[in-house]
């Protein structure tokens, strides 16, 4: 008897119907466990479309290697089948496996000694799956299992254990559950003016966060952690760094991870932020809660409906067809896809490009210009969200225009108050590096604080820069993030140096200072801007003034700062009206991924900002052109004694982490 008919005895002792995949798509009624022995994933979503259309409650078992999976319960009205199951669980391993091609084929046995265990939980699954009354029919409504995620069994031969996990359709299943088309409607319920009538105190002023029982370290980890299926596959801790460091990895299916990353006192605390920021990226990667519809010229749809790509900063002509571009020539009758935001400035929908709402869409759809997580924020109510988001634009524009435009700023004392920045200034300074703090707020009006660390002494070879930036409204909370960002960064380089020699390889580094178009990931930014040859960049900052001249008290530089906030509301509509006093239109776009919104009561936007300064990474990707503040600004704030010209901004890739 071969193995595979081990397996069918050992199920069918369990439950009397036992069916390949051909008999199952057959079955019109009643229940089955369905034995799965070489399969794709084209079978998966086939069986996972017949059960939700009959009257049917199936069991899928199949193996991949030395795993056995069991589950999830196929019927009218799950939501969470095999179809998504098996698309979480192999994006989780990674770019290793062909995740989305239907035609992948898996096949495995589960050894001898757990084919009894495997009968046992397809029995229950089946048992606890099967409906008392008959089911409603194909057209039961997606709110049968709205709470409820799909629940699997995973086996492992080679280990000798089995695990029981439960996943949803995150960012929606095209089988079990398809995302709704985008729409004006969704953005204008999202964040109109009703959805804004509302106050919204904030719970902690100093944070302007609002109160929100669900959004514990535990509730999140219990929502969003599962190492097999994600959404959050890995948590790390590490104890190297100045603070307690949390890294929770999001499954993309890619080669590379990313995900969110805390800093705190304490691991707890670490890794609720970290969870926090995985959230945000999970949503703000690509649309997870509706489905693209619009596609179009700009010409076609013109300013009443849309952005115009151009006021948002276009890459050098230059450098299109290189091969570190990630960008196509734009024109305005070049058709893109469009998805529906909310400009708070003039209350009405704006369509903005797929490509700059979302960082990471799908591949294959031209993009105009290159786009990051910037302006992205995740808050307990849209309002909360969009402020965090619009810190963040103000935060990397204030950086960038100080680089672009090589300015000098003021020099900003730490406070002497905050034991949190003097235990950070002197961890750095037990490394060997000297921080220095610079007020950057520039026309924005929100508090940006810049802050440098230089190495003194030996060895020269040592990384001799870095820099990291903050903003808020609270200057004090700006000063604290930029420096727990510098500090952070100057002690990981360390370890980095140890883990990746390659990254600050000399050989590798050295021909980015005369063709930075060789800089093309965010390490690069900053590995090349460690160079002791790039040090004297950073010269700008101090003008020609005194570089041991005194620092400002940083109420000196915020009189009155910071302002209460006793509504987000009112601060994000008194926000929005002084940006639009600069002639800046605010957009908002909801990216609400259903689950994280309904579950954990987080709401995520993309903020974005035209006429703004865009952060990008890789130096033939940034976005200069048709950005007229870049060049007025400087000139108006005093840093610069007249209106630049586009070609004396700084040639250099920038060192922002």
């Amino acid at each position: 008897m071969t193995s595979a008919d081990l397996l069918r005895h050992a199920l069918a002792e369990r439950h009397p119907v036992v069916l390949g995949a051909p008999e199952a798509l057959r079955l019109t009624g009643g229940s089955a466990l369905v034995l799965l022995d070489e399969w794709s994933l084209g079978t998966a979503a086939e069986l996972s479309r017949h059960a939700l259309r009959h009257p049917v409650t199936l069991v899928p078992v199949r193996s991949d290697g030395a795993i056995t999976v069991v589950g999830p319960v196929l019927r009218p009205g799950a939501r969470g089948c095999l179809s998504c199951g098996e698309y979480r669980r192999l994006a989780t391993i990674g770019g290793r496996a062909p995740w989305n091609s239907p035609g992948l084929r898996l096949a495995g046995r589960p050894s001898p000694a757990f084919l009894d265990a495997v009968g046992v939980l397809a029995a229950e699954l089946l048992a606890d799956g099967t409906p008392s009354e008959p089911h409603a029919g194909p057209d039961t409504g997606p709110e049968s299992d709205a709470g409820a995620g799909a629940v699997v069994h995973v086996v492992h031969s080679g280990r000798a254990t089995w695990s029981t996990h439960e996943f949803r359709p995150v960012g929606g299943c095209p089988v079990c559950l398809p995302l709704p088309p985008d729409g004006a409607e969704a953005a204008e319920a999202a964040i109109g003016p009703e959805a804004r009538r509302l106050p919204r105190p904030p719970h902690d002023p100093a944070t302007l966060r609002e109160p929100n029982a669900r959004t514990g370290a535990a509730g999140l980890r219990a929502e969003l952690f599962d190492e097999r299926f994600g959404p959050v596959n890995q948590i790390l801790r590490t104890e190297e760094s100045v603070h307690s460091l949390t890294s929770a990895y999001v499954t993309f299916g890619r080669h590379g991870r990313d995900g969110g990353y805390g800093r705190s006192l304490d691991f707890d605390g670490s890794e609720r932020v970290a969870l926090f920021e995985a959230a945000e990226r999970l949503a703000s990667m690509s649309p997870t809660g509706l489905r693209t519809v619009l596609r179009a010229p700009y010409a076609e749809l013109g300013p009443e409906r849309a952005v115009d790509p151009v006021r948002l900063g276009l890459p050098d002509p230059v450098h299109h067809g290189h091969p570190a571009s990630a960008t196509v020539p734009y024109t305005p009758e070049l058709p893109l896809e469009w998805v529906h935001g909310w400009s708070l400035t003039h209350d009405r929908p704006m369509a903005v490009p797929e490509h700059v709402a979302y960082w990471d869409p799908s591949p294959g759809r031209p993009r105009v210009v290159y786009e990051c997580s910037n302006g992205c924020g995740l808050g307990n109510s849209p309002q909360e969200a969009a402020l965090y988001g619009l810190f963040e634009v103000a935060e990397r524009d204030a950086f960038l225009m100080a680089w672009y435009a090589r300015t000098p700023l003021r020099r900003l004392a730490p406070p002497a108050d905050d034991p949190e920045v003097a235990h950070l200034t002197d961890r750095a300074a037990l490394a060997g590096y000297r921080v220095t703090l610079f007020d950057a707020t520039n026309d924005l009006g929100v508090p940006v604080v810049l802050a440098v660390a230089l190495h003194r002494g030996e060895p020269p070879t040592a990384p001799q820069a870095f820099v990291a930036a903050g903003g808020h409204h609270d200057p004090r909370a700006a000063i604290r993030s930029a420096v727990a960002e510098v500090v952070t960064n100057v002690i990981n380089a360390v370890h980095r140096h140890r883990a990746e020699p390659e990254l600050y390889d000399r050989r590798r580094l050295l021909p980015m200072l005369e063709r930075p178009e060789l800089v093309l990931t965010l390490s690069d930014h900053v590995a090349v801007n460690t160079l002791p040859e790039a040090r004297s960049r950073l010269d700008f900052l101090h003008g020609d003034g005194d570089r041991g001249g005194p620092a400002a008290d940083w109420r000196e530089i915020w009189p009155g700062a910071p302002e209460p906030v006793p509504d987000l509301t009112s601060l994000l509509e008194r926000t929005v009206d002084r940006l639009a006093g600069l002639g800046l239109e605010v957009v908002v776009v909801p990216q609400d991924e259903p689950g994280v919104r309904d579950r954990l009561g987080l709401r995520t936007v993309k903020v974005v900002v035209p006429g703004s300064l865009p952060m990008t990474f890789g130096h033939v990707n940034r976005r200069t052109l048709g950005l007229p503040r870049l060049l007025e600004t400087p000139y108006r704030l005093g840093r610069a004694d007249r209106v630049l010209r586009h070609d004396e901004l700084s040639p250099h890739p920038h060192p922002f982490p």
